[in-house]
């Protein structure tokens, strides 16, 4: 049972110096230029600082305004360490974070060897391969390089990343990390308090292979001993309003390639070429 009385005012002090800690790491990157040394970006204008520390401190004091749970209490374990959070002047929306591993969507996710947070499904569903297909399906985290935004919380947590960047699932986009940039596109949503996730074929990309085993299939039937988020310094770069809904499984990792590689090398300009993609 949690003991009722005074706060202990050592502990609360040492709590406000953690938090300062926090915002101290979290503010480094304004004062050496926001992003890392290999990339080259424009400085923007922050999306929201005050929301872009709540990261920090959850990293730190395991909450986010306020609000304590199972998702939040993993930051600690897992930290979001996000050193920036801004609005580029072609409109894309820049952070630089950790990199956690997503496998929603994958058949190793639709396993009974899956893990307690991992889903059968993704947020942006597609039709099927062919006309013949019934329903819906994932995208599948083995297969297409995927970016998880965070989404789901409580009160006001809810939805507060689209509402500030004006990012939604199939907005496309590139992470760059290592001297690598991989196109990605939106297809997951996460709890409020994480930010910085990817899909297992993003990681792989990237030079962070989580796979161990593979059948005969070419399916993932084993992962990693140990699966470990790119801990920092990813910077991923998202362009709103540039999703598309003629998308298949079957066409979505050639699409999302053409389309993020487009808009990075156009810094967000349409051109006749992007809207080839695909077609």
């Amino acid at each position: 049972m949690p003991v009722r009385g005074k706060a202990n005012p050592v502990g609360r002090a040492l709590l406000h110096g953690l938090l300062a800690a926090a915002f101290a790491l979290s503010g480094r990157a304004a004062a050496e230029g926001f992003w890392p040394a290999s990339v080259s970006l424009p400085a923007g204008t922050p999306v929201s600082e005050e929301y872009r520390r709540q990261f920090g401190v959850c990293d730190v004091a395991g909450t986010f305004r306020g609000h304590r749970s199972r998702f939040t209490r993993s930051c600690r374990g897992d930290p979001n360490r996000v050193t920036a959070l801004r609005r580029l002047p072609d409109g894309a929306i820049a952070f630089v974070s950790k990199l956690a591993v997503d496998f929603d969507g994958s058949r190793f996710a639709c396993s009974p060897r899956r893990g307690a947070d991992d889903q059968c499904e993704t947020s942006l569903m597609l039709p099927p391969r062919d006309e013949q297909g019934d329903g819906t399906v994932s995208v599948d985290a083995d297969a297409v390089p995927y970016v998880v935004i965070p989404e789901t919380g409580p009160g006001e947590t809810q939805g507060e990343f689209g509402r500030l960047t004006g990012l939604r699932v199939g907005d496309f986009g590139v992470v760059i990390a290592g001297g690598r940039v991989v196109p990605v596109i939106v297809a997951d949503t996460g709890p409020f308090s994480k930010l910085g996730e990817g899909s297992m074929a993003l990681h792989r990309a990237l030079g962070h292979e989580v796979c161990a085993h593979r059948s005969r299939s070419g399916e993932c039937d084993r992962l990693v001993r140990s699966v470990e988020s790119i801990e920092s310094g990813v910077t991923t770069i998202l362009y709103p309003g540039t999703a598309r809904h003629d998308m298949t499984s079957a066409t979505i990792a050639a699409i999302t390639r053409c389309e993020g590689m487009s808009l990075w090398m156009s810094r967000g300009r349409p051109s006749h070429s992007d809207r080839r993609c695909g077609q």
